[in-house]
């Protein structure tokens, strides 16, 4: 049903005017009685509110997502175990949730659901203005577009923000700029208490605002019970000029389950060239596998990137590959990291390692 709708959907808005929509529209209307879960309900409701010549189809389908959703306080959202991209976890309830507010928003009857799922959607941005996948911030950002193209509002007013106390930054909203990210940094903050932001706005219409905070923890602090891990071990850490090091990086997959589309993020030391060939080489040695195939690379300034099809549940895997000391230097390896690409709170941070390279 959920293929069904989401081909019908994709459909109905090339303008294509041949059967197979209608059809689409019994097929699911026949089926509607099985069991949904959120990601197939959003989908089913956006192909219904775009479908647009049949007011119960679409309201019976707005009803049954609307029943499916989560709400607390001003929020809203939908819980999805798996969507079509194999995303798990808040990557998923991000990804159903832009898709259901999209629904809604095209729907027009519930706009007090809308807005709260707008509200989690914005609060689940991080510091990066993303939603942590591609697809999430794809489903996110295609919400905010559609809610602000159909309820654009005129902000005007004066924003203060202060910091324990103390007035830090102003600033005037107009129409030039109230449709801007504006960013506030401060540095100097007490690191051992407490720090105490305010956000004072006054005049027409409302903002919609974030709160920050970067910190770091040693490289010896690593969490247990990890569900992905990645260890990079080196033969030597001290070698001449145009000597090669051969490193060992081992993923293991800890979950009871397989980890689908497994990104692995491979440090290069600076000064080193990282040999290709060795890495193309598992990608032939993996090809037919079922667990931890190597489907593709790329190689950066500071970085190997490697594409795994899936990990299968306990398995683990050892990669070989050789790297070229191109002149003297000491210098620690960029970090290395393993993560699910549509989840990537399911991951792994391999510790620096320092490599010395003397002159020949």
């Amino acid at each position: 049903m959920r293929i069904t709708a989401y081909l019908a959907w994709s459909l109905e808005n090339t303008g294509y005017q041949g059967p197979a929509v209608e059809r689409a529209k019994q097929f699911i209307e026949s089926h509607r009685s099985a069991k949904a879960d959120s990601y197939t309900l959003a989908v089913l409701a956006n192909f219904a509110a775009d479908y647009g010549k049949d007011r119960d189809f679409a309201r019976q389908a707005m009803q049954q997502l609307l029943e499916a959703r989560t709400e607390k306080d001003e929020q809203a959202w939908w819980n999805a175990d798996e969507t079509a991209v194999y995303a798990t976890g808040a990557s998923a309830s991000v990804e159903t949730t832009g898709l259901a507010a999209q629904a809604l928003l095209k729907w027009g009857g519930a706009s007090g659901t809308a807005r709260k799922a707008m509200s989690y959607l914005a609060a689940k941005k991080d510091a990066s203005g993303t939603w942590g996948t591609t697809q999430a911030t794809i489903m996110a950002l295609r919400a905010l577009l559609l809610a602000a193209d159909k309820g654009a509002s005129d902000v005007r007013g004066t924003l203060e923000v202060m910091l324990n106390g103390k007035t830090e930054e102003k600033l005037i909203l107009t129409p030039e700029n109230n449709d801007l990210l504006h960013q506030f940094v401060f540095k100097e903050l007490d690191a051992k208490g407490g720090n105490t932001v305010v956000i004072r706005f006054e005049g027409k219409g409302s903002l919609a605002y974030q709160v920050v905070g970067q910190y770091f923890l040693p490289w010896d602090k690593k969490p247990e019970n990890e569900p992905l891990s990645i260890e990079v071990a080196y033969d030597r850490t001290q070698l001449a000029q145009d000597d090669m090091a051969t490193a060992t990086a081992t993923v293991r997959n800890n979950l009871p389950k397989a980890a689908n589309m497994v990104m692995v993020d491979l440090g290069i030391p600076p000064g080193f060239d990282l040999l290709s060939e060795d890495l193309q080489a598992y990608v032939e040695k993996s090809a037919g596998q079922k667990s931890g195939r190597l489907e593709k690379f790329s190689l950066t300034a500071t970085q190997a990137i490697l594409y795994f099809d899936s990990f299968a549940a306990g398995d683990t895997v050892a990669l070989k590959f050789r790297l070229h000391a191109k002149y003297p230097i000491r210098a620690r390896t960029f970090r290395s990291r393993v993560y699910e690409y549509y989840d990537p709170e399911v991951s792994s941070v391999a510790r620096p390692v320092q490599l010395e390279v003397r002159q020949r």
